[in-house]
């Protein structure tokens, strides 16, 4: 690996300490390979992972349900373990969930046959076996592990104590609501391994498929993981990477190859409230259905090309493109056929290329009516550079900046030159301001534009605070720049360790960071590599042993 490489990551990892909280993480390092394993949090499934893993146990099964608590973000991730606390509303929301599979699943006999497994339980003996095996077998799917002999007789006890107040359907129902609230469903429960204290081993065999299941699909374990793990084959760096091939060529994989780069990069932030109060006369290139539109675009952008072998450079100067007719006028292409299918199509050459250039970033990056070149410029170095921001200092006007009567006409970059020319404000704007300008060929809808306000647009900016430092000049420089820079493969890989463990790297972890970034760089952005190389890593695989 070389120098530049390991020095990249180290610095993108300082301030990624667990120290953040103010407290150290517990760690060890691994004697065989000297390398460092993070803290194992405890981690609750989001609330899409916990649809997710409802609908893959249980397909085809559709009621109607309340709407669960929002998961409230760290650094842009919904599944950080550290914001993952319950709340009276969730825990409601559970039980009421937990009712509705329970009830639907349960709805009659044929039902109660194919759920339990059993023809006939007409009498006491039969009725136990029948229980006993419904406990064991539902148990095990729902747990994603074989359930201990403790549990197992709990469960069988609960059961015939509610068939004897109710029936045996009764009893089914009552089995699988009480199930679907259990910790052991809603958390990711990892056994503590034996070892001394402090010493690192093998994560837990069921443990190990439920991390690959809900890194990789979101989702529970299929029969094939949990089988797996059932034989202790899911150990070894080799074990793991034949899983993740295989899994990655699921559709179930869809939903990591959108919803990480969702997370990272802030591609749903068009969705916030903010945006969908627009209207025409405030952005006249802004419809009420160009919101939902421009989500849906970038979404079908990222999960094709990732699912199809794209890489991270992919992201960032493709022009394949999915548009519908709301899509296509913003992008000034012809309709389609049917203005609400979508189609593929090729984004002019001249004006788009890749994400930054597409409505979705364009327009969540703006604010209503005007373009922000330092609200663009903070999501490169945030997103893509993983550069915190610096706060400005108190009392600086925030808010556009408006041509005064009389001055004449003025571009928006003209009027943020102005506004950030104190040296005070360049410390900052300098680096913000470069990135920006170079995207003020769009406007705040992320309509592409010449002119401004009469005037020339001028897209000239500069690159700074990464490996291929340069002046550029329109989204399409800067996105091919970007697209080759060091320092946007090691953020990538910074995030989707962090979205794979829930939480952020720890300074230990940066020789586990560098090595992952030194092969994603040398694999051309290969995204689906990535994803294996983390499954198969020493900080996914294995865990400190703490005491009990």
């Amino acid at each position: 690996m070389g120098v530049a490489v390991v020095s990249l990551v180290v610095a993108l990892a300082a301030g990624c300490d667990a120290g953040e909280s103010g407290s150290p993480a517990p760690y060890a390092v691994a004697a065989d390979a000297g390398i460092a394993v993070g803290p194992a949090p405890l981690r609750r499934l989001s609330d899409g992972e916990y649809l997710n893993a409802l609908h893959d146990l249980f397909p085809g099964v559709l009621p109607l349900l309340p709407d669960l608590p929002p998961d409230v973000p760290v650094a842009g991730f919904d599944n950080a373990a550290e914001a993952q606390l319950p709340s009276d509303v969730l825990i409601a929301r559970y039980e009421a969930i937990a009712n509705l599979y329970a009830a639907a699943l349960a709805a009659d006999t044929d039902a109660v046959h194919g759920l339990v497994g059993c023809a006939d339980w007409s009498s006491p003996a039969l009725a136990t076996s029948c229980a006993t095996q419904f406990v064991s077998q539902t148990g095990g799917r729902l747990f994603r592990r074989t359930l201990t002999g403790d549990e197992r007789e709990r469960f069988v006890t609960r059961f015939q104590g509610w068939q004897q107040a109710v029936d045996f359907e009764g009893a089914v129902q009552l089995t699988l609501s009480s199930m679907l609230q259990s910790p052991q469903f809603i958390y990711r429960v990892e056994p503590v391994p034996a070892g001394s204290p402090g010493s690192v081993a093998s994560v837990e065999a069921y443990a190990m498929a439920t991390r690959l299941s809900f890194f990789l699909w979101e989702s529970v374990p299929d029969d094939v993981l949990l089988a797996a793990a059932s034989r202790d084959e899911l150990r070894t760096e080799g074990q793991l990477r034949a899983q993740a091939t295989r899994m990655l060529a699921d559709d179930r994989a869809r939903r990591v190859f959108w919803s990480f780069p969702r997370q990272w990069l802030g591609l749903d932030r068009i969705l916030l409230d903010e945006h969908s109060v627009r209207t025409p006369e405030v952005d006249p290139g802004w419809t009420a259905a160009s919101q939902a539109s421009a989500s849906e675009e970038t979404e079908l952008f990222v999960e094709n090309l990732i699912t199809q072998g794209g890489h991270l450079s992919d992201l960032l100067t493709s022009r394949r493109a999915w548009v519908n007719g709301e899509m296509a006028r913003i992008y000034g292409l012809p309709a389609p056929g049917d203005p609400t299918a979508w189609t593929e199509v090729s984004l002019p050459p001249a004006e788009r290329s890749g994400l930054l250039t597409r409505a979705s970033f364009l327009a969540a990056f703006s604010h209503r009516g005007a373009t922000s070149p330092p609200v663009r410029g903070n999501g490169i170095q945030l997103r893509l550079l993983c550069q915190m921001p610096i706060s400005p200092p108190p009392g600086v006007d925030l808010s556009q900046p408006m041509a005064a009567p009389g001055e004449g006409p003025q571009t928006n970059r003209m009027l943020f030159e102005t506004r950030t020319k104190p040296a005070a404000c360049q410390g900052c704007h300098g680096a913000l301001n470069g990135f920006g300008f170079g995207l003020e060929n769009y406007n705040a809808a992320g309509e592409y534009q010449t002119t401004d306000d009469g005037l020339p647009v001028d897209a000239a900016g500069t690159i700074s605070g990464t490996d291929v430092d340069r002046p550029f000049n329109g989204g399409i420089a800067l996105s091919a720049a970007l697209a080759r820079s060091s320092v946007v493969h090691g953020c990538a890989t910074q995030e989707l360790l962090r979205y794979a463990l829930g939480r952020a790297p720890v300074a230990v972890e940066r020789p586990t960071v560098a090595a992952l970034t030194s092969d994603f760089t040398r694999s051309g952005g290969d995204i689906r590599a990535l994803l294996t190389d983390i499954a198969a890593s020493p900080t996914f695989r294995q865990r400190v042993v703490e005491e009990n």
